[in-house]
């Protein structure tokens, strides 16, 4: 006899598959990659020693003023824990999902496209110094970095808000959480294989524009461009200007952390044209930092008030929040360095990366608290 169709009990919708928690067990740590990284901390130290001993000291070159970089602050240490911390969950998981990372980003046509394209411009870039005649190699310089950090912040911006998504849309991230990776691997190793490809992004693009300029600057003044400088400058030989050049890109590198990893968080939290939209927000207001310290302040650096006078306290407040909320990309900005032909030393590197790694720091850990309690 059949069954009464009534008397038959439903049969249970199956639950939603889940990815593993957060507190999945990882694979232990091998010993020798231990004392690969007890290795870098004591490189980080020495770098820390180093900073706190002699990279404040005032710097000299022949024929030209000291330069007495600003003392140290206690913020300025901070970026050395973020660097610990960094490489200590550094594991080989995170590693193999890193490198796996930076292999996708290659694969991906519109990178290869901004690098292609980049490359060839600052190939013809001593093309177009005539329409700068007089101080041609001002305005390679001006070009050369400009047009890198206009294409690497673009790069930064659109790869960091495609890592996480598209993992979650496709279901891979449960194939990938099911085995003995955490959340917090995931997430470290997505960051630091965004970092391995900026990283290329820019020995690339940069080793191609130092070449152009020296090759320009060869072309124009022979060698003693090595030994020479210009009038105004005597000691900005060719090997210093190059140097200078390297050290605003190893700046711009800074601001690309910053920005790869503020676009990583927002695209946890929003849509990825929203999370592109504040990238750029972000990016233009900390260009502004000073201008919004001095709105805040009520006053500005030279202490008058004529700035902030007509904003109310609970606007200033609001200034206030917004001026720490951004991160401060004009510390990294070495323009004014470049035009005046003044040293970069090794401090205003330090003290523009050290607040850039507290903020990729805080975005990590907000990251990492968003990805943790998000169910797939």
């Amino acid at each position: 006899m059949a069954a009464n169709p009534s008397l038959v009990s439903p049969r249970p919708a199956p639950a939603p598959r889940r990815a593993p928690s957060s507190e999945t067990q990882s694979l232990p740590v091998p010993a020798s990659w231990r004392i690969g990284q007890l290795a870098v901390l004591g490189i980080i130290a020495a770098l820390a020693l180093w900073f706190h001993f002699i990279g404040s000291r005032p710097v000299a070159l022949v024929g030209a003023p000291p330069v007495v970089p600003e003392p140290p602050f206690t913020a300025d240490y901070f970026g050395f824990p973020i660097l610990v911390a960094l490489t200590w969950l550094a594991t080989p998981i995170a590693g193999t999902i890193a490198v796996t990372t930076f292999l996708e980003a290659l694969r991906r046509r519109w990178v290869i496209g901004f690098l292609g394209f980049s490359v060839v411009v600052l190939l013809c870039s001593g093309l177009f110094t005539p329409v700068q005649l007089g101080d041609e190699q001002r305005f390679l310089q001006d070009f050369g970095t400009g047009f890198i950090i206009m294409m690497t912040v673009l790069i930064a911006i659109f790869l960091g808000v495609t890592l996480v998504p598209p993992e979650i849309e496709r279901r891979t991230i449960l194939t990938i959480l099911s085995k003995p990776v955490n959340r917090l691997e995931f997430l470290v190793g997505k960051f630091l294989g965004l970092c391995l490809t900026l990283l290329f992004c820019m020995v690339v693009l940069g080793g191609v524009f130092l070449s152009v300029f020296v090759l320009f600057n060869l072309q124009q003044n022979g060698s003693a461009a090595w030994t020479t400088g210009t009038s105004s400058a005597p000691y900005a030989t060719l090997g210093f200007q190059t140097m200078q050049l390297f050290k605003s890109l190893v700046l711009n590198y800074g601001q690309l952390i910053v920005l790869g990893a503020l676009s990583m968080l927002l695209s946890l939290i929003v849509s990825p044209i929203t999370a592109i939209t504040f990238c750029f927000l972000a990016y233009f207001g900390g260009q502004m930092s000073s201008y919004w310290s001095t709105l805040g302040a009520g006053n500005d650096p030279h202490g008058h008030a004529d700035s902030a006078r007509n904003l109310s306290g609970p606007m200033q407040g609001l200034v206030k929040v917004l001026y720490l909320a951004l991160p401060r990309m004009d510390h990294f900005d070495a323009r004014q360095n470049m035009v005046t032909d003044a040293l970069i030393p090794f401090s205003q590197v330090w003290k523009a990366w050290s607040s850039g790694l507290v903020y990729v720091g805080v975005l990590l850990l907000i990251g990492y608290l968003v990805f943790s309690d998000r169910e797939f």
